[in-house]
């Protein structure tokens, strides 16, 4: 097994195994709200992205980039992020990022 492939699956074991990232909510405040808040999981991002983000000749598919979307007010923190920074400040995830028409965050 090549090193970085057992990184990666290291770095995916450990992030669930964390409880705090595990779990995805929106969460809708108020009787009629007026928007939805946000809860950045990184493990949301990283199931469908998980291929394209640590091998570069895999292009996202479209659910990912959706889902890149969807997640793109978290990607400063993803990237700031202990256990998600160096996947999602890899060369790979800019090129996930440029394929999905996301410019890269500047955080």
């Amino acid at each position: 097994m090549k090193f970085t492939t057992l990184v990666m699956l290291v770095l995916v074991i450990v992030i669930q195994l964390s409880p705090t990232l595990i779990r995805a909510t929106t969460i809708v405040e108020g009787p009629n709200p007026i928007e939805e808040k946000l809860i950045c999981v990184v493990m949301n991002v990283i199931v469908p992205c998980l291929l394209p983000l640590t091998n570069p000749l895999i292009q996202p598919v479209a659910h990912c980039c959706q889902v890149m979307v969807e997640y793109k007010p978290c990607l400063c923190e993803f990237i700031k992020g202990e256990w998600s920074q160096a996947l999602f400040n890899s060369p790979n995830a800019r090129k996930t990022y440029k394929a999905c028409n996301i410019p890269f965050p500047i955080c």
